[in-house]
């Protein structure tokens, strides 16, 4: 039973009567007002309550010169915490401001110079304080949302790492419903956010109960027709046969149960990261750090290829088909036999234009026996898990007057398709609609962020009945609370299970139905995702066993040379007169990353090994002069920025944007072609688009990919 609000949070920054006061959020904000905090909140509890609550007691400490910064993975993430700080907190509407790539550096350091509350996606930050554009120095608080993105090369991780070099009192919180699935992924998250205190709840703690709801979770299995089984045997036994391939090389474990479209993907993985780093791989360096990244490590991948004089191309290739076929048996026994079948198309389509990998599963007898049981199929013929769902639909609309449904499905081919059935069945009385992301293919342009506030508000308002939601529904994004979630499949995932079921249970008891295809890999999916969870609770049940930041000393925020600093990196005269200045704030942190990582060296066990081997580094032979040092890497800078006089060609906009966030955004001449590619997707240039317009610039002369990176060359006319 659910206690009945008497009271609410009240106080300086905060809006009065408007955040109801639960017992739970006043205790975490009692053990995080000032200390590096975990909250581990299920969804629905209020994570972004508890981020605003924090945000107020910084403020008070800090009221007039003291900044506050929420970070957030995804733009329509930003707009949601951008919404809630102007609906909760008593702070002028032109103090709090959200920070994209679309704005000009020149107005992020204006608008970052005069705000209190800067709400932005990690990149944008990061790439600002690598150029110098603002410092951290000043800022109160961080709050990381969806914290448990905190791994790898994330943005998150630069900014922590900066956050706590230059704040003399810095506050993080992370917030997130799932951390990691072990111990090993909770503890690096904690160290990269220099957590010293963890907090973790679940609607069974007592200072929780009283403000939910139980969520009853239904498993509801189907058992796939003859037909189904039929066309699934005869995809089995191609598979098997390509398996082959790989067990006669001992490049696969054919003892293994069960084979997986991972399997095939960590071969491929292995193979090429061992092919990128031969020369290190193949020397008595190729220690941990590179070790890690490989699958298979005794035996590994290219020593099976290498001593068995194996052809690469191959490998590739029949892993591509493997993988293939995996996915078309998913499709068929879980999914739909429409996308199915449309697959299938797809395949003869790359046949056609001399894929190896398909050309292969298309010559095969086999599939032509899977074409022509296609034709002769009954249009009434569709997968079990479409008419169970219906049924869910009819029975808790028209048992418990249920008018508000949330669908999740791993594809958007499924998620229309369902759309499609459920409209024809209950467009009278519920209509549905599909929820989908940004990034998308040239034929399914996907669903900007404008649209998705819309249709988010209509279903607020009952104007759509039912949401059918890709992944973009799981995180954070503030879809209103329903009685009823049903997942299409299950997934492998403890992160997005528990992000998934809590979008019930808020307001009333909620129900959860899973569909599950028997003798499928739904199955393991479902029972990886539970013993995932299970895992995570345990470890942080008991946080003790945690190894967490200590002895991080703290003094109060100086704010006396902040007009200086600022006059320094924000006003200057030009924009000319701005870039030379960043340019040397990235060769200063060029050549201290050089000296960083010459100094952990040179206190390395490593390094004492070789120097009892009669080793002399050049390092201590000559006198390594910093300056000397940064002059030459500004220099090498400067080299790269020489015009060239040639004939003017027109550029359209999408193909200046790539060049400008090229100019903008490189180290050194050049950055990774993955981070490109993100800082290219938050300017909607994305899949095919990017491709065509990222070519017609290395085309030019503009641009220049290679290996994993890409070179800017010159600037845009």
């Amino acid at each position: 039973m659910v206690s009945k609000a008497v009271k609410f949070f009240n106080g300086e920054y905060i809006k009065e009567d408007l955040i109801e006061y639960r017992n739970y959020q006043n205790n975490i904000i009692k053990k995080c007002s000032s200390k590096n905090s975990l909250v581990v909140l299920p969804t629905g509890l209020g994570k972004t309550i508890i981020g605003i609550l924090l945000i107020s007691h910084r403020l008070k400490k800090y009221p007039i010169k003291g900044k506050v910064i929420i970070l957030a993975p995804t733009r329509p993430l930003v707009h949601q915490h951008l919404s809630s700080c102007q609906k909760f907190l008593d702070v002028d509407h032109e103090k709090i401001v959200s920070l994209t790539g679309k704005i000009s550096p020149e107005k992020r350091i204006n608008l970052f110079r005069n705000s209190q509350i800067i709400i932005s996606t990690p990149q944008v930050i990061k790439n600002d304080i690598m150029r110098g554009r603002y410092s951290l120095s000043y800022v109160s608080l961080i709050i990381f949302d969806e914290a448990h993105r905190t791994h790898g090369n994330y943005s998150y991780n630069f900014i922590s790492n900066e956050y706590i070099k230059k704040c003399s009192d810095p506050l993080i919180l992370g917030l997130t419903a799932s951390p990691g699935k072990d111990y090993e992924r909770i503890q690096s998250l904690c160290q990269n956010l220099f957590v010293e205190n963890i907090i973790f709840k679940t609607y069974k703690d007592n200072d929780v109960k009283n403000y939910v709801y139980d969520i009853d979770t239904i498993l509801e299995r189907v058992e796939l027709p003859v037909f189904i089984i039929e066309i699934s045997q005869i995809i089995e036994n191609i598979f098997n046969k390509f398996l082959q391939f790989f067990i006669d090389r001992d490049l696969i474990n054919s003892y293994k149960r069960y084979y997986s479209k991972m399997d095939f993907l960590n071969i491929t993985n292995d193979l090429t990261f061992s092919l990128n780093y031969g020369d290190v791989y193949n020397s008595h360096d190729f220690d941990d750090e590179f070790q890690i990244q490989l699958y298979y490590q005794d035996p590994k991948i290219i020593d099976i290829v290498r001593n068995n004089k194996l052809n690469i191309h191959s490998i590739y290739s029949y892993c591509s088909s493997c993988i293939s076929l995996l996915h078309a048996k998913e499709l068929l026994e879980t999914q739909e036999i429409s996308l199915f079948q449309s697959f299938l198309d797809k395949l003869e389509l790359k046949s056609e234009l001399d894929n190896l990998a398909a050309k292969r599963i298309i010559s095969s007898k086999h599939f032509k026996l899977i074409k022509d049981l296609l034709k002769r199929k009954s249009s009434d013929i569709c997968h079990p898990k479409i008419n169970n769902l219906l049924s869910i639909i009819q029975e808790e609309y028209e048992s418990l007057n249920n008018e508000k449904f949330l669908i999740f499905t791993q594809y958007r081919e499924m998620a229309q398709y369902l759309k499609k059935r459920i409209n024809k069945q209950f467009g009278k009385d519920l209509i549905a609609e599909k929820f989908i992301g940004q990034s998308s293919k040239i034929d399914d342009p996907g669903f900007s962020q404008h649209r998705q506030i819309d249709i988010i508000q209509k279903f607020r308002e009952t104007k759509i009945n039912i949401l059918i939601a890709t992944s973009v529904a799981e995180e954070g994004l503030d879809i209103p609370n329903v009685d009823c979630v049903i997942f299409y499949e299950p997934v492998p995932s403890e992160i997005r299970l528990i992000q998934r079921r809590g979008r019930t249970g808020r307001n009333s008891s909620g129900r959860c139905y899973i569909l599950l295809t028997d003798g499928t890999v739904d199955v393991p999916f479902y029972k990886v995702s539970l013993r995932k969870e299970n895992k995570m609770m345990k470890v942080l049940s008991i946080p003790e066993e945690l190894s967490l930041q200590e002895d991080l000393n703290r003094e109060r925020i100086c704010f006396e040379n902040q007009e200086k600093k600022f006059s320094q990196s924000a006003i200057l005269k030009s924009y000319r007169e701005r870039r030379e200045k960043e340019k040397q704030c990235l060769a200063n942190r060029s050549i201290e990353q050089i000296l960083d990582k010459l100094d952990e060296f040179a206190t390395s066990e490593k390094c004492k090994d070789y120097k009892n081997q009669g080793v002399t580094f050049l390092s201590e032979v000559m006198d390594i002069n910093r300056t000397k040092l940064k002059k030459g890497v500004f220099k090498m800078k400067k080299a790269n920025k020489k015009k060239k006089t040639k004939r003017k060609r027109y550029l359209n906009n999408n193909v200046k944007t790539l060049i400008n966030l090229a100019d903008t955004y490189n180290i050194d001449g050049k950055l990774k072609f993955e981070e490109f590619k993100e800082l290219a997707e938050f300017e909607e240039i994305i899949e095919d688009k990017f491709y065509i317009h990222f070519n017609r610039a290395c085309y030019l002369g503009y641009l220049k990919k290679e290996n994993d990176f890409v070179y800017f060359l010159k600037e845009a006319d």
